[in-house]
């Protein structure tokens, strides 16, 4: 029955480690996969995780099966670092099978609530925001992320692609530090954005992971916590991948700003039976592991400060960047970029060479990890991308 399944296509991303894995050169550096690393190339299991798998292992616990909403505490601590103070009375949240699994309910639910709808992304973005609504049979409309001439988000851009949608349809928008190219959207700007789109009866689906590694956590949270209750069912999804170091765990959860309490209680029913079909209840390890974090003052803490850590690594090597090329345009941005990616301005044929003549691995678009280099390793990048540009 399966001799009409034909290749798909090689998953850029996966490709980018695949080759870089199969290169022997000791000097090799993968600049494709969006993990944080430290200054030994070593992706860490961060110290308060460490510490709460300690107690949860010496606590026994058990393996039982979830509630298909997920870990009770898990929704209710990520509630509480969203909304320190007073928690939306119309908030509805589930956990899920990491940040990807969130977009996948989401979008979902939505075609679930609405099967004529279409998902609005702006490009570059990452490819399961494509390849989910391809999926489920979601049609897609792709405009443009950056303004040609400046390079910086485009709002008019936006607002222009916004006229042509319909009511019920959705906006694919970034969290802090999200989008490939590390270039965000001002506060007001995107504040502006989901506004708009609330008066046209279009709801924003907004995709965060990277809070706390480009700007100061409580800034981040502070701005998607006034997104998210910024218009009537706003969807906010947040991956514990990035800011816990939680990758293979996946775990994450999904927020929406519902209207009505009526509302609220359907609707999470509709997401229950979702999950059920799916994959019916999700994994706890992860959730467990951040919920002790978080109720826990001294591991909040210690977690707070570790990632306050990795912030100011990825801020030094950016200065060491700039510092390198010396005022070479392909690195003009690389200071106010913010996270671990930035979009350099190169062609893909000189990423090709870069991988072939230099061991240097990254994705076509040349969308750069910078957390994938170390202090020692900078001089020689530079001096590798400007040789072949």
């Amino acid at each position: 029955m399966f001799e009409s399944l034909e290749l798909p296509p090689v998953d850029a991303l996966h490709g980018v480690m695949e080759a870089h894995a199969a290169d022997k050169r000791p000097y090799r550096l993968d600049l494709g996969v969006g993990v944080y690393r430290d200054e030994s190339g070593h992706s860490p299991i961060m110290r308060a995780v460490q510490a709460a798998e300690r107690e949860l292992a010496a606590e026994g616990g058990s393996k039982a099966y979830l509630p298909l909403r997920g870990f009770p505490p898990f929704i209710d601590q990520m509630t509480a670092l969203l909304f320190p103070k007073d928690v939306p009375p119309d908030l509805t949240a589930i956990q899920s099978v990491g940040g990807t699994g969130a977009i996948a309910l989401a979008m979902e639910l939505a075609k679930q609530a609405n099967p004529d709808l279409t998902v609005h992304i702006a490009i570059p973005t990452w490819p399961n925001h494509f390849g989910i609504c391809k999926r489920l049979g979601i049609n897609t409309q792709a405009f443009g992320y950056l303004d040609p001439e400046t390079a910086e988000p485009d709002l008019k851009s936006f607002l222009s692609h916004l006229e042509g949608a319909k009511a019920g349809d959705i906006f694919v928008l970034h969290g802090p530090c999200h989008n490939p190219t590390g270039r965000d959207f001002d506060p007001v700007e995107v504040h502006r954005l989901v506004s708009s789109a609330q008066q046209k009866g279009v709801m924003c689906l907004i995709d965060a992971a990277y809070y706390g590694l480009g700007n100061p956590l409580d800034s981040d949270l502070s701005r998607l916590s006034r997104l998210l209750t910024t218009a009537p069912d706003t969807m906010l999804v947040m991956s514990g991948s990035k800011a816990f170091g939680l990758y293979r765990d996946r775990i994450g959860v999904l927020f929406v700003n519902t209207t009505s309490q009526q509302g609220k209680d359907v609707l999470l029913a509709n997401l229950e039976t979702l999950t059920r079909a799916n994959y019916s209840m999700p994994p706890a390890h992860g959730a467990e592991v951040i919920t002790k974090i978080l109720e826990c003052e001294s591991l909040q803490r210690d977690w707070r400060s570790e990632l306050d850590d990795m912030q100011a690594r990825i801020q030094s090597i950016r200065r060491a960047i700039k510092d390198a090329a010396d005022g070479h345009q392909v690195f003009a941005r690389i200071v106010s970029d913010k996270g671990i990616f930035s979009l350099l301005p190169i062609e893909s044929d000189v990423v090709s060479n870069l991988a072939k003549d230099e061991g240097i691995y990254m994705p076509k678009s040349g969308r750069i990890n910078v957390a994938g280099l170390s202090h020692q390793q900078v001089s020689a990048f530079v001096d590798a991308v400007v040789r072949n540009v």
